[in-house]
């Protein structure tokens, strides 16, 4: 086509017209409206569709008709809704948690799509790759589908296969994404608080990471490096020669889901054992790693032979740093005492208050949360519940909660109530205790300490090596008379421009009061010429006073500042 341009153009347009008919549909006729979409289209189709549909607004709630819309909208709007899931920080709570029940099992494609697909991403005829590959996918979901197969050289893997023009699409509906939160910030009165620009751009930056198999491979390879001689955690291989950002080729593992708990019975599994290492391997993950399993849902633990628990899917990860590693520990451990002052100032240290916060009434709310606890013992203590609880208690007052660490909340509950599934007796904080203390011993030892102080040594000999560098640059730069100061504080700008102004006005009131003063004398003086017996240079200054202090007065008023 010699236009390309005019086929997106008017694909999107239609897309922006499927959007509008389904949001109608869904009862959201009066956000249309608002959004001006209705342009997109017929008064006809609106009123067939509005009146088919006006019941639903009385027999689902706001939340549940955008979750039925999410998931008419298809694959990208399901994983805008998945996403919005695990962030009451940037959506009301009560959308987070619909946004949980969308369902990600969408039709597969056909296996010789996939096929194709597989030989145009790895330049190899499929029969000299593989020697079986099963037609009917595994497991088939908006992103991609997972089909059982055997290498030519006999190893059993599974080959994730990304859906055919997936990437063109979700360009396509995030651009629209982008337009319809511009619309939203310019034509809803609120629109601007809930920042629906930053909600698609985090969208945007998640979806794209999930969307390169290549990353998922090599989050898979780091963890078999962590777990390595871990003889209760197995992780499978992955295997780079037939994987690439589309397809994902790794070891399949043989076992029973986690889930099964009847089938695990029936097979002679240590439950309880099941438990307790699977909540170790959690606390290693983000009391020692710094690099946990974000997405930790049941069908992602194949239990093996031994109570081995291998584990699959690292499409999903998060990370947390030195300092908030030591913050949780603390924090696990302040739970045990329920110490409320700990807790504050460990939230402080992960940044979740901010300085303007009122830690007063935070410290507050925080004791009020955790004072039913007091007495309890441990086992009736849910370690996750209780820090999303807190989560939550830092969302309502405002503050940015890292994404990371909405991650470690979601995955914390997530674990701990598979783990209590197996063993009700398990206790995810009296479990922690050791590898917390561990954790704190380390920072607390010498060799730790030394280690520390080296690279504070070493972080300031390389600025203490920059110094003459930027030394010479600003005498450079004062030599040639373009030296510049810029003030970066928030809001100085502005307070320099109001000194300016405010300055201006009083030079300007001193020479109209100099101007009236020297009026008066010559008026006193009596010296012609005369203007209505009055001599003339006393009248004249008098009146451009009078309009000076007018204009002044004016443009006082004007400012809405007296």
């Amino acid at each position: 086509m010699p236009f390309p341009w005019i086929k997106k153009t008017y694909h999107n347009i239609q897309r922006l017209r499927n959007i509008a008919n389904v949001l109608i549909k869904h009862g959201f006729g009066r956000l249309v409206d608002q959004l001006n979409l209705q342009r997109y289209i017929s008064l006809g189709k609106r009123l067939i569709t509005f009146k088919k549909y006006e019941t639903e607004r009385e027999v689902y709630t706001v939340p549940e008709r955008l979750r039925l819309a999410f998931e008419e909208l298809g694959p990208t709007f399901i994983k805008l809704g998945q996403v919005l899931s695990s962030r009451p920080d940037l959506v009301p709570y009560d959308f987070a948690n619909e946004f949980k029940k969308l369902q990600d099992a969408v039709p597969p494609f056909p296996a010789s799509v996939a096929k194709k697909h597989i030989e145009e991403e790895l330049h190899i005829p499929i029969h000299e790759i593989f020697s079986s590959f099963d037609e009917i996918p595994s497991a088939a979901a908006s992103i991609a589908q997972v089909h059982n197969a055997t290498l030519i050289t006999g190893e059993k893997v599974i080959v994730k296969v990304q859906r055919p023009g997936l990437r063109q699409m979700l360009d396509s509906d995030i651009s629209i994404l982008f337009y319809l939160a511009n619309l939203v910030e310019r034509y809803l009165p609120h629109g601007k608080f809930y920042n629906p620009t930053g909600i698609v751009e985090e969208f945007s930056k998640t979806i794209k990471r999930e969307l390169n198999f290549n990353m998922e491979g090599s989050n898979a390879a780091r963890f078999k490096r962590n777990f390595e001689g871990d003889d209760t955690v197995y992780i499978p291989d992955v295997y780079w020669k037939y994987t690439t950002k589309d397809v994902l080729t790794m070891e399949r593992i043989e076992g029973i889901p986690i889930y099964e708990i009847k089938r695990l019975e029936e097979a002679g599994y240590d439950k309880r054992l099941i438990a307790k290492n699977g909540i170790n391997a959690f606390l290693r993950q983000i009391l020692e790693f710094g690099f946990f399993h974000a997405d930790p849902h049941p069908g992602n633990f194949i239990i093996m032979e031994n109570n081995k628990i291998g584990i699959v899917d690292f499409g999903m990860i998060g990370r947390i740093d030195e300092d908030s590693m030591e913050s949780i520990a603390n924090t696990f451990l302040s739970f045990v005492e329920l110490d409320c002052n700990v807790l504050v100032r460990e939230y402080i240290r992960l940044g979740l208050l901010s300085e303007d916060i009122d830690v007063k009434a935070f410290k507050s709310d925080l004791r009020d949360l955790i004072e039913p606890y007091h007495g309890k013992a441990l086992r009736h203590i849910q370690a996750g519940k209780v820090f999303n609880d807190i989560l939550q208690l830092a969302i309502n007052y405002k503050a940015r909660v890292p994404n990371d660490l909405i991650l470690l909340g979601k995955a914390l509950l997530t674990i701990e109530g598979l783990a209590m599934e197996l063993d009700p007796d398990i206790t995810v904080i009296e479990e922690a205790k050791p590898f917390a203390k561990n954790l704190i011993r380390k920072r607390l030892s010498p060799a730790y300490q030394v280690t520390k102080v080296y690279k504070t040594i070493c972080d300031l000999s390389d600025v203490l090596k920059e110094i003459p560098g930027q030394f010479s640059h600003v005498l450079r730069k004062v030599m040639k008379d373009k030296l510049k100061i810029e003030f970066v504080h928030s809001g100085l700008d502005r307070l320099i421009r109001d000194m300016d102004k405010s300055s201006n006005r009083l030079s300007f009131a001193i020479i109209i009061s100099a101007i009236v003063i020297g009026s008066s004398v010559v008026m006193l003086s009596g010296k012609e010429p005369l203007l209505f017996g009055f001599p003339m240079i006393g009248v004249i200054g008098y009146i451009v006073a009078l309009v000076l202090g007018l204009w002044l007065a004016i443009s006082i008023l004007r400012s809405g500042r007296l």
